[in-house]
Formats: C-alpha cells, structure tokens, sequence
C-alpha cells in the first residue's frame, strides 16, 4: 500500500502551529513548563483553559481546536471514511464516549466505512491495516487521534514520578489532538509491512522480541535507517532494549533512533499517529532515505510494528 498524507491539525498542549510541530526537534523547541494548581512547576505540555472536570469533557474541548465542528468545516473531509484513533477504554466507557461524538459531530459519522481505534497509539497501525483491506471505492480516510494524561498528573505526582525542578528524571505528560487526511496514491509512502500483537503486561518484552523477529525473518531484510521507538516509559523503553538484540541482523552502526516522546511529551495514544506523519514528513522532504520502522506499544495489552520506504514518482 502506498499512501500519500497531508496534516489538517496538530495540537500540542498549547502549540498549534502543524508545521512547527512536525518539524520537531529541528524546529524551535517546546516549552515544558506547566505550573500545577499547588504552585510546583513540572515538565508537561497541557493546554490552558481546557475542562477540569473529566476525561472526556477534556477530550472534547480537544476536538473544538479541530476544523470540525460544523457541516461547513467538514464538507471536504464527509467523503471519506473517519478513523479514531483513541485511548484504552473500557467498553462501557468506549459506549459513552461515542455516544458523546455522535450527539456534538453526527456530521462526521455520515460515512458508513467510519471506525473506532481504542487500541491507544497502536491503534493507528490497526487504522492503516482497515484502509488496505477496505473495497476499491474508498480511496483515504481521515485519521483523527487524542489523548489527555491531564487526569494522571496527581497520580504520577504522588509517585515521584514527574520531572521537576527537585527531580530531574520521569514522566512528561502531555495532550494532544491530530488529524490529517490519509490517501492512496502511486508513489508516496509505501507500508511494506504491519505486525501486530496483543499481550499482558509481564509478557511484553517477549512479544517485542516476537515483533523484531518478525523483521528479521522477512526474505527482503534490509538494513533498516531509522526506528521510531517508545520513549515515555522506562519500563517500555526497559522491555525494548531487553529485546534490542533480535533486531541484530536488521540494524548497524548508521541506524538511527527517534524517540518523540522526548520533544512532544508523552502524547498517549496519539504519538502513533504523530509517529507516522513524522516519518512521512521527514521522507517528503528528503531527510531520511531507506526503511523506516515504527514500534508502537499502546499502555494496555495492543503492540504493532511497521516498516515503510519512500516510492518515488516515476
């Protein structure tokens, strides 16, 4: 499948500028300062002004940002499929949250190819693989990812577990709301490969060493250029590298790593699909060349891996 992906909308905390934020960490870097309601100041990207009450009334407030909101804005985006790229819920929470959507943006939903993705950021893996498997008269989709860890900050205080200005290791959560319209195409970039798993917790170190074999196993193993890997936990980041050596074959001294996590915050599920306008980006432009891999692990139970390159036009 070869794709071609133009950005409608980024939104990092605060930052709204898509050309700044995609350029990141080449483009002028992000302020991290964030005062909590007590005085202390962490690392962390959040918007201000944004509703206090809940998760989804903040995640709502997140796609107001969006050019969405009426029929008029949406009218070039209603022939195509939408692919929601959302948080792990709980199906009962997945009923709410949708119901939610339907009641502020039934315009969105006229589409009847229209998906739900609460796979967290492996989700927009799942997306990508739906839009090849969908019939001849779809030809793209729109993608629209978001997250908030806005509701965690207590809890990842209260475990030290925040970056600040008496501790200087930890989490840096962030929220964030992206989309951008997907389409196929004739050259562009090409998905030459999606692995997906699901798995515990204790069990995901073995299942990214089972993802990495899958690449290690490929007839055309190339070498890859780039890997796009976990950053915004030391415990992933801990179950990667435990599982690094699998990809020994695939990898040398030139192969580069990118962690966004560490320029964008950690931006939940939507760093999957960051992840992947980055690298598309990043290919348009000619910085990258070569196979380009992406791992995605989702904070409950969901992993996928891609590899991609670039076609050019003939």
């Amino acid at each position: 499948m070869i794709i071609k992906a133009n950005v409608v909308s980024i939104i990092v905390g605060e930052y709204q500028d898509p050309q700044h934020l995609i350029n990141l960490p080449f483009s002028e870097p992000l302020d991290f300062d964030f005062q909590l309601p007590n005085g202390q100041h962490i690392a962390s990207l959040m918007a201000h002004g944004l509703s206090t009450e809940n998760q989804f009334s903040r995640l709502i407030e997140l796609l107001h940002k969006l050019p969405i909101l009426n029929e008029e804005q949406w009218q070039p985006y209603r022939h195509q499929p939408v692919y929601w790229i959302l948080p792990n819920l709980e199906q009962r929470q997945l009923i709410d949250f949708v119901a939610r959507l339907h009641a502020l943006l039934p315009h969105c939903f006229e589409h009847p190819q229209s998906r739900f993705f609460p796979m967290g950021s492996a989700g927009v893996l799942s997306a990508l693989n739906t839009l090849k498997a969908t019939d001849s008269d779809t030809t793209g989709a729109t993608f629209i990812a978001l997250d908030s860890l806005f509701f965690e900050l207590d809890e990842l205080g209260s475990n030290n577990e925040l970056i600040s200005q008496q501790q200087d290791s930890g989490r840096c959560p962030a929220e964030a709301v992206i989309m951008a319209s997907i389409n196929l195409a004739s050259d562009g970039l090409q998905v030459d490969n999606i692995f997906q798993e699901s798995c515990s917790s204790v069990q995901q170190t073995q299942t990214i060493k089972t993802l990495f074999d899958c690449v290690s196993q490929l007839e055309s193993a190339l070498i890859l250029s780039q890997l796009y890997l976990p950053g915004h936990q030391a415990n992933v980041t801990d179950n990667w590298l435990n599982a690094y050596e699998h990809l020994a074959g695939s990898i040398d001294q030139y192969t580069k790593i990118i962690q966004s996590s560490y320029f964008t915050g950690d931006i939940g599920c939507a760093a999957g699909l960051y992840n992947f306008l980055h690298i598309y980006h990043r290919y348009q432009q000619q910085n990258i060349t070569g196979t380009s891999l992406q791992l995605e692990v989702s904070q409950q139970l969901h992993l996928g891996l891609a590899m991609y390159s670039w076609i050019e036009k003939a």
